[in-house]
């Protein structure tokens, strides 16, 4: 079945505290900002901003220092996972669609409309169910959501000419860890209508993995450690089934380990097309860079 998922709107990485998150981000990758910066979320206790980097956005997040915070979601993740990648998020046309389907397929789904069935607004799934919680949007009518600097049609020209020392240019693939390759495609690919487009073991990272393409411009790598002793193999160990890791295309890799060192992030591994930052200086989220689109990637 072909669900209406577009735009990845997305990628959470949540820490104990947000400012200095985001200062990070803005010091490492001078990404674009200003069109969510230091929100604060009643509901969730939590703060969080909207950060632009090429055509990712990733949204850093943090539990509210307020009494309570921590037994609400955010402040509960924090306090299991830490520093971490949390969860992946896209755009959609239509929310109730997506909703019936995960429903249909026993996969639990969360939202904060007082109606059974959304019509607009957010839905979230259980992360057990989709091995990290996955997030779908459908701007409401009137007010259309948070501003998105991706839409306008001039955002590519502008980034091309704004402050970019990586040389980002898009993002290559979100890595999912799973423990069993079927389970996993059964929920990317046989629920979420997304398409295997490679496959095939990484000695660099350890893993097996399949690559699925979801909506018209993700990459969702779901990678099956086979090797414990890996980041990937420690994290599932450790955290379970999870959002692990982003990676980045960039043109050439000798100004991401120039910036990168200047910056005190070590390397953890490298070969010739990717490099994998450390985690351990990346705010715990592996962040990797690379110079070779998926193949089959639907933006090439």
């Amino acid at each position: 079945m072909s669900l209406n998922i577009g735009k990845m709107f997305h990628i959470v990485h949540v820490s104990e505290t947000l400012r200095p998150l985001d200062a990070w981000y803005d010091d490492v990758f001078v990404p674009r900002r200003g069109m969510m910066d230091d929100n604060y979320s009643a509901l969730e206790m939590r703060e969080g901003s909207l950060l632009v980097m090429g055509d990712t956005m990733i949204e850093t997040m943090a539990s509210a220092p307020k009494p309570g915070s921590e037994m609400l979601p955010v402040g509960k993740f924090f306090a299991r996972f830490g520093r971490h990648l949390h969860s992946l998020a896209w755009y959609t046309d239509d929310v109730g669609a997506i909703w019936d389907r995960l429903v249909e397929q026993g996969i639990r789904v969360i939202h904060h409309q007082p109606t059974d069935r959304p019509v607009e607004g957010d839905i979230y799934t259980h992360p057990k169910d989709t091995l990290t919680q996955l997030e779908f949007f459908q701007p409401p009518a009137v007010t259309g959501g948070p501003p998105d600097v991706r839409f306008d049609p001039t955002w590519p020209e502008q980034w091309a000419a704004a402050a970019n020392p990586l040389g980002v240019q898009r993002l290559a693939y979100a890595t999912v860890v799973a423990r069993d390759r079927d389970r996993a495609t059964t929920v990317y690919v046989d629920v979420l209508g997304g398409t295997i487009i490679d496959e095939g073991p990484s000695t660099l990272t350890g893993t097996l993995n399949t690559y699925v393409a979801i909506g018209p411009e993700t990459v969702v790598e779901l990678a099956v450690p086979t090797d414990a002793g890996s980041l990937a193999g420690r994290d599932l160990a450790a955290l379970g089934e999870s959002c692990h890791a982003m990676a980045f295309m960039v043109e050439d890799l000798a100004p991401v380990v120039e910036r990168l060192e200047d910056k005190g992030i070590g390397i953890l591994a490298r070969d010739d097309t990717t490099i994998l930052a450390d985690p351990a200086h990346t705010y715990g989220a592996p962040i990797r860079f690379t110079t070779v689109a998926v193949p089959g990637d639907p933006r090439d």
